[in-house]
């Protein structure tokens, strides 16, 4: 999740600290109390071993075509660890076959090529992502974990990318493909020219100058592919990567954050929904802001565009922490550190609550818990941390309709980025 504050998103953040209800302590004593009653508690010591995996493979959905798995920020090393005891919770069920990323198409295609065939080099593909939230331990470890899952099932599990932040690989998937030999030139400088527009890329910022140049290389370029894709899946597929990203990087929507958020995660869900098969289920990772079912702040979300188009069948678990650390940028240090706090919310948090529960880790589902909290005043705010450092991190909303289910740790580390200092 990249996002940029404007003036209007700051004023909305303050109204809904004046408004946001605070619990006395009858309320919130109800609240606890219930939440001791509903949850699943979870080993702590080791967060995706096998006693876990049984324990919480009982309070998964069965009944589900897309789950989505959410986290608070990207930089959380425990929520990689939450993640991965999600997925071998579901590897036992043969229909489920894939698991989506926030992360390019074309470039996240490239960790099938390691995991199936042993092709290239881990480190390098996910230096391709150009998201260096990927580049750490934990989402290695993930990886070469969900390798051994479907080795040892028999059935291998397919990653793919929903997101389109990149448009290297898909052009240089174009040129490679064998069917474009006579403009390959013309891919050849339409990818030199996004080389040398690097920081315009990465922070999706090109000047109206630049993007009509981009976007009259990309039209002839792309006119005469148009033909030359009915045969090639792959090159149907970068084409529409490509695609996405020059719609989602229209110079017309630099400065207009909510109308770009709106047109990435309306596109991922585009792309979530053409990879769904008959009778097979999918998981896909994002941030919570994300994959929660109604719109927030940021944008209207991707999980709001499935959950309306597929009901019941698209489920979410979102990843929440009390306190800790994550890492990200900090512009202060000049560089990426783990260091970055988590801040301890007030009554008005979701988080505060959770962390009065003698567990330090559980997972519940929202629904049993909305029956037996009716009436009850609830916490009206609880943590969405941006990609990067973030001050500001609590914002309005209303947890347990967000999400179908929480999977809360209570103190949570940075991740191990290869760019700590």
């Amino acid at each position: 999740m990249k996002s940029n504050w404007s003036f209007s998103a700051l004023i909305f953040f303050f109204l809904c600290i004046c408004c946001t209800p605070v619990l006395v302590n009858g309320q919130s004593d109800r609240l606890i109390n219930q939440l001791k009653r509903q949850v699943v508690a979870l080993d702590s010591v080791s967060l995706a071993g096998e006693n876990n995996v049984n324990a919480i493979s009982k309070a998964l959905p069965s009944k589900f075509q897309v789950l989505g798995i959410g986290e608070q920020s990207h930089g959380t090393s425990e929520f990689f660890a939450a993640r991965l005891l999600l997925i071998k919770a579901l590897a036992a069920d043969p229909a489920f076959t894939k698991i989506g990323l926030e992360a390019p198409m074309a470039e996240v295609d490239q960790l099938n090529d390691y995991l199936l065939e042993g092709r290239g080099d881990l480190k390098v593909i996910l230096r391709s992502f150009r998201l260096y939230s990927y580049e750490c331990t934990e989402f290695v470890d993930l990886v070469e974990s969900v390798g051994r899952i479907g080795k040892a099932r028999g059935k291998a599990i397919r990653f793919f990318g929903f997101d389109m932040q990149s448009p290297f690989r898909s052009l240089q998937n174009l040129r490679d493909s064998g069917v474009a030999s006579d403009i390959s030139d013309s891919l050849k400088n339409l990818m030199h020219y996004y080389e040398l527009l690097n920081n315009e890329v990465y922070n999706h910022s090109f000047s109206a100058t630049d993007f009509a140049e981009l976007k009259t290389l990309s039209d002839q370029v792309l006119v005469k592919m148009s033909g030359k894709a009915e045969g090639s899946e792959l090159v149907r597929k970068s084409i529409r990567n490509y695609r996405q990203f020059l719609l989602l990087n229209d110079s017309r929507y630099a400065h207009a954050m909510d109308v770009q958020s709106e047109i990435r995660d309306s596109l991922m869900a585009e792309n979530v929904l053409a990879e769904m098969e008959p009778g097979k289920k999918m998981v896909i990772l994002a941030h919570n802001a994300h994959l929660q079912r109604t719109p927030n702040i940021f944008s209207k979300s991707t999980g709001s565009y499935l959950a309306r188009k597929l009901a019941g069948s698209y489920q979410c678990v979102g990843l929440t922490t009390s306190y800790g650390f994550y890492t990200a940028f900090n512009p202060k240090a000049g560089h990426i550190t783990d260091k970055n706090n988590v801040f301890a919310g007030d009554s008005t948090t979701w988080e505060y609550h959770f962390s009065k529960l003698a567990q330090p880790v559980f997972f519940f589902g929202t629904g049993a818990l909305k029956q037996q909290i009716q009436g009850t005043l609830l916490p009206g705010r609880y943590r969405l941390l941006a990609y990067g450092l973030a001050d500001n991190q609590f914002f309005d909303g209303a947890l347990i309709n967000d999400f179908d289910y929480i999977l809360h740790i209570r103190q949570t580390s940075g991740n191990q980025s290869v760019y700590l200092k």
